[in-house]
């Protein structure tokens, strides 16, 4: 996949202050959630320039919405006498988007636009998009993975106070996924509960982060490492009834497939734990666990393991399927035993 050209979103605070700001700042990106950061540092950057609460307008365009009327309201004197801020989300949403090439090309010193639009932009050599290039007025907020991801959260960790290592950062990870608003929301519930103890260790980031107070995703891969089908059906089940979507443990089983793969190829090589789950993207907790899954480590389960996964993934996202009819079909077939008759469709 080639890479973005787009300057990153993490460029603007070198574009804005009291003094010296931008006409127009346009976000795009994957990441909502540095979108969202990024609008809220430009509001508060310019806010002492807003004199008036009716020179401030937030515009969530709706489809097929005409700009030209937006345009019209930022080229309007503001009546407190400063500055006019207008910001507009969902710009793609617009039908003739090149009219902003008016304003960029000739803005009004009065008015500063803050505009974003979910999702890359297929081609930026068009119009409005090219202009804004030129202008370097475009940003995008790309989504962090792998080490940059785990070293956002480390550094996120201790601006509220919290001394996170790296490899409880990726356990995290792990555990909640790449969404950032997730684990923003667990680093939080991580320092309400380390207030009165001096270190954080692994089991309290399971126990913190876990979906469920009665089982984890972790209990469910240590039952299916087992090969103990009803156990881990009571599990899957309780996961689903604390409200975990059934796409979530899916994910969650196909990372765990996929890092039981990695094991078994650089368990080959010699190479000690700490470099193989480095080499392997995971935390060294969650690497060393997955080598205790001793029914799966096997090349033909795991390429079983594999095709039912597939399996429920398409029934999950093409059909009405039931999840827990799903889940017992995946976790029977995952450890090679029969379906009970009739739940296949």
């Amino acid at each position: 996949m080639a890479k973005s050209n787009l300057p990153s979103v993490t460029e603007i605070p070198k574009y804005i202050s009291k003094e010296k700001y931008l006409p127009v700042y346009f976000i795009c990106g994957e990441d909502q959630y540095t979108i969202d950061l990024a609008v809220d540092m430009i509001e508060k950057t310019l806010s002492p320039l807003i004199h008036s609460d009716f020179d401030k307008e937030i515009i969530n365009a709706e489809k097929s919405q005409n700009l030209s009327q937006i345009l019209d309201l930022a080229f309007s004197f503001p009546f407190g006498g400063g500055k006019k801020l207008i910001i507009i989300k969902n710009f793609d949403k617009f039908n003739e988007r090149k009219e902003l090439s008016s304003f960029i090309k000739n803005p009004p010193e009065f008015t500063i636009l803050i505009i974003t639009q979910p999702g890359k932009i297929s081609d930026s050599s068009k119009e409005p998009y090219s202009l804004l290039m030129e202008k370097r007025c475009l940003f995008e907020a790309r989504i962090a993975t792998g080490e940059e991801l785990i070293e956002w959260l480390e550094k996120k960790a201790r601006q509220m106070g919290l001394n996170l290592s790296k490899d409880l950062a990726r356990l995290l990870v792990d555990i909640v996924g790449e969404e950032k608003n997730l684990l923003e929301m667990q680093l939080q519930k991580i320092v309400n509960y380390s207030v009165n103890k001096e270190k954080i260790s692994s089991d309290d980031i399971i126990k913190i982060a876990s979906p469920t107070k009665e089982y984890s995703i972790f209990n469910l891969q240590d039952a299916m490492g087992k090969g103990d089908k009803s156990k881990a059906v009571e599990i899957a089940f309780n996961l689903l009834d604390s409200g975990m979507e059934i796409i979530a443990i899916i994910n969650m089983l196909s990372k765990f497939v996929l890092t039981l793969s990695q094991i078994m190829e650089l368990a080959r090589s010699g190479i000690n734990d700490n470099e193989a789950a480095r080499q392997a993207g995971v935390s060294w907790g969650y690497y060393v666990n997955c080598k205790k899954a001793l029914f799966l480590l096997n090349d033909d389960r795991l390429l079983n393991a594999s095709r039912a996964l597939l399996n429920a993934d398409t029934a999950t996202k093409t059909s009405s399927a039931d999840p827990k009819t799903v889940l017992l079909i995946l976790i029977a077939e995952m450890l090679g035993q029969e379906v009970t008759s009739g739940l296949r469709r």
